[in-house]
């Protein structure tokens, strides 16, 4: 498997911003302010309407030294943190903003009052392996269906598996989690062997289980 490109290293820390500023001290136009200074943030809160949690307050487009800040939301319920380098980066960055936040701004913040980290991490990949090779049924449907078409259209196309995507009963758990899929790039031939796969995942974890899948295709 070669690893194409990281579209996305989510880090979710589900803690509420009324705890880390529970007497009202921090006047979120200075917070503005300050977030701005420290992370040259591009896009952020302008008018009135801008600050509703339940909407997310988004700064877009920032920097802190070599880590580039895709957008951080604050919503009601926790923040997020978004780069294109991992995960973790994304965790690292918003643990060392509640410090910072700590020290400069007079936010109550303790690590114990992240109740819990979740994850989102979307790449592009290549790899030779055969998605149908995932179950042999699989390769006899694709197979019978080009015959189909074959005999029907009279026009001979390879039909293989485009998407394959996992889930879990969606209504057993009340804040939902992301699937895990693995489909064919959009706009890509298929020849190119170029494939898009998302999950509610650290990013290192999201790579080995791509890597282990590739390895289990070819059988090795």
């Amino acid at each position: 498997m070669e690893l194409a490109s990281i579209l996305l290293a989510r880090a979710i820390a589900w803690v509420e911003p009324a705890d880390l500023n529970p007497r009202g001290a921090v006047f979120y136009p200075d917070l503005t302010r300050a977030l701005v200074a420290r992370y040259n943030f591009q896009r952020f809160p302008q008018k009135l309407e801008d600050f509703d949690e339940s909407k997310g307050v988004t700064f877009g487009v920032g920097r802190l030294g070599d880590t580039v800040i895709e957008q951080l939301v604050i919503y009601h319920y926790g923040i997020v943190l978004d780069t294109k380098i991992s995960t973790q980066e994304s965790k690292r960055s918003l643990e060392e903003a509640f410090e910072w936040g700590r020290k400069e701004l007079g936010f109550v913040y303790k690590p114990d009052m992240v109740k819990r980290w979740q994850y989102a991490s979307q790449v592009t990949f290549r790899s030779t392996a055969p998605m149908t090779g995932a179950n042999s049924a699989v390769g006899k449907l694709a197979a019978g269906v080009a015959k189909g078409v074959a005999d029907t259209m009279g026009e001979n196309l390879k039909y293989d598996l485009a998407i394959l995507n996992l889930d879990y009963d969606q209504l057993t758990r009340k804040n939902p989690l992301g699937r895990f899929s693995i489909q064919r790039r959009d706009n890509t031939p298929f020849s190119e062997n170029k494939y898009f796969s998302d999950a509610p995942l650290p990013t290192d974890i999201h790579i080995q289980l791509l890597e282990q899948f590739e390895k289990d295709l070819s059988g090795k």
